[in-house]
């Protein structure tokens, strides 16, 4: 029988403050974050609310090819996330673009404060590169033309066992 220790378990949180983009595939982002109980009560403590009532926001921005500096983003979305919440799926995407995420607020004044920041990814592309067609069409024409005999099994065996 197996004995289940208390000491030994893996933990709901680190308290930890990050914020982890990764790919799922070419139209799909999974990102995952964790809030410290410090930063949780800095945060209801400016909106006089609980944890839970906190209005977080996810801004995605589209930093394809820019070395990105929070303002440079070549365009961006808003999507309104649950404080309770701890990840979440980013569907349709574009393929072959550099994303990274920010979680934030915005202000009674409109403004957007990040509070956590993500990783940079890339989505893979969608397509074979320019090209790649035709390297492997030219490598199936010049197999046809090179014909060259195997050596089998059988033809050892047919040598070995009749003296061929």
């Amino acid at each position: 029988m197996l004995s289940h220790s208390t000491d030994s378990y893996f933990p709901h949180n680190y308290n930890k403050n990050y914020l982890v983009l990764l790919i799922r595939d070419p139209y799909c982002l999974f990102a995952y974050w964790e809030f410290s109980e410090k930063q949780r009560s800095v945060l209801a403590g400016e909106y006089n609310c609980s944890w839970g009532e906190v209005p977080l926001i996810m801004r995605v921005y589209d930093v394809t090819g820019i070395n990105f500096n929070g303002r440079n983003a070549h365009s961006y979305f808003d999507i309104a996330i649950h404080a309770m919440a701890d990840n979440w799926y980013l569907h349709h995407m574009k393929a072959n673009t550099s994303y990274c995420v920010d979680l934030g607020v915005i202000t009674p004044d409109g403004r957007f404060i990040t509070i956590l920041r993500s990783n940079t990814v890339t989505t893979p592309r969608d397509s074979l590169a320019d090209g790649s067609g035709l390297v492997w069409a030219d490598l199936l024409d010049r197999s046809e033309l090179v014909k060259v005999e195997t050596l089998s099994s059988y033809n050892l065996f047919k040598k070995v066992n009749t003296g061929i």
